[in-house]
């Protein structure tokens, strides 16, 4: 059987982590990093062919993106993210190799159905995959991902790691205050990555490629102010403090409720549904302690 894997991002947080669990699982992972800073598609596509010459893949899975909502380099977005995502789906239809992308929640936008332009890059590149034939394809949708080493991530960790990282390391907590929000009332799906790593595997081993968009999170929605008191629970004398959202931030664009429609996960035989944050932020307490201290 096939088990070799094109894993596009694969020095990110979330293609990292999945390179190493697919290895576990026997899999073997060819990676696709950014080649340079800046967009080539050029060089891009010329790695691509590089790497998949002699090889044939039971599939790629195409994390790679610049995953910011605060950038606002439209040719470097635009490149990583739509150019990139036609190389792919191009390649992928021509050697009938099926397609995992991973697309964002931040496609739906908020209450008044504003999106970013990294959105609009995510939304164009969905489009793509949809409009290119003769391919097989799955498109999710991933909702706000946490976990193990985002340190590196600087200004771009996910939430809950940021409140674990900064409460360890300053002894307090911060929830950005927005005018018409009460204090931490905005409201995330957060998905752990080892269970998004687990449910792609599961879906590439059984080869469920729907052809379609969809979700995937936790299936619940959890307070910043809630998230931030459990972490506080945990750890004593932690300070929850409201600051303002940083200068290059948009505020037109905030989400402020997401939540996953996990419903089709019922279909997949052998699919462990994932875990809510409660279950899991105390091991992850435990790890960043090790690391920090």
């Amino acid at each position: 059987m096939n088990k070799n894997l094109l894993v596009t991002g694969i020095d990110g947080f979330i293609g990292s982590n999945f390179a190493l669990q697919a290895r576990i699982n026997n899999f073997k992972v060819f990676g696709l990093s950014r080649p340079s800073a800046n967009w080539d598609a050029k060089l891009y596509e010329k790695n691509l062919n590089d790497i998949s010459q002699n090889n044939e893949f039971k599939s790629v899975i195409h994390f790679g993106a610049i995953a910011s909502t605060r950038l606002i380099d439209r040719e470097a977005l635009y490149g990583f993210n739509v150019e990139a995502v036609k190389i792919i789906s191009n390649f992928c239809s021509s050697t009938n190799t099926p397609l995992v992308f991973i697309s964002s929640s931040a496609i739906y936008g908020n209450a008044s159905k504003n999106l970013s332009l990294y959105a609009e890059t995510k939304k164009h590149g969905e489009s793509i995959i949809h409009n290119t034939p003769n391919l097989r394809f799955l498109i999710l949708r991933l909702f706000n991902t946490y976990g193990f080493n985002e340190i590196a991530k600087n200004d771009m960790k996910s939430l809950i790691s940021e409140m674990i990282i900064t409460g360890l390391k300053n002894k307090k907590i911060s929830i950005w205050e927005l005018s018409d929000l009460r204090l931490g009332s905005q409201s995330r799906d957060f998905i752990y990555v080892q269970d998004v790593i687990s449910i792609i595997l599961t879906l590439i081993l059984s080869e469920r490629y729907f052809h379609e968009t969809l979700d995937l999170g936790s299936g619940g929605s959890y307070k910043f102010i809630d998230i931030a008191n459990y972490i506080a629970s945990i750890e004593s004398n932690l300070l929850i403090e409201l600051v303002s959202p940083p200068n290059n931030y948009e505020e037109k664009f905030y989400q402020q409720y997401t939540c996953a429609n996990i419903s089709w996960m019922k279909q997949v035989d052998g699919l462990r549904l994932p875990r809510h944050p409660f279950e899991v932020i105390p091991e992850l307490i435990k790890r960043y302690e090790l690391l920090i201290n």
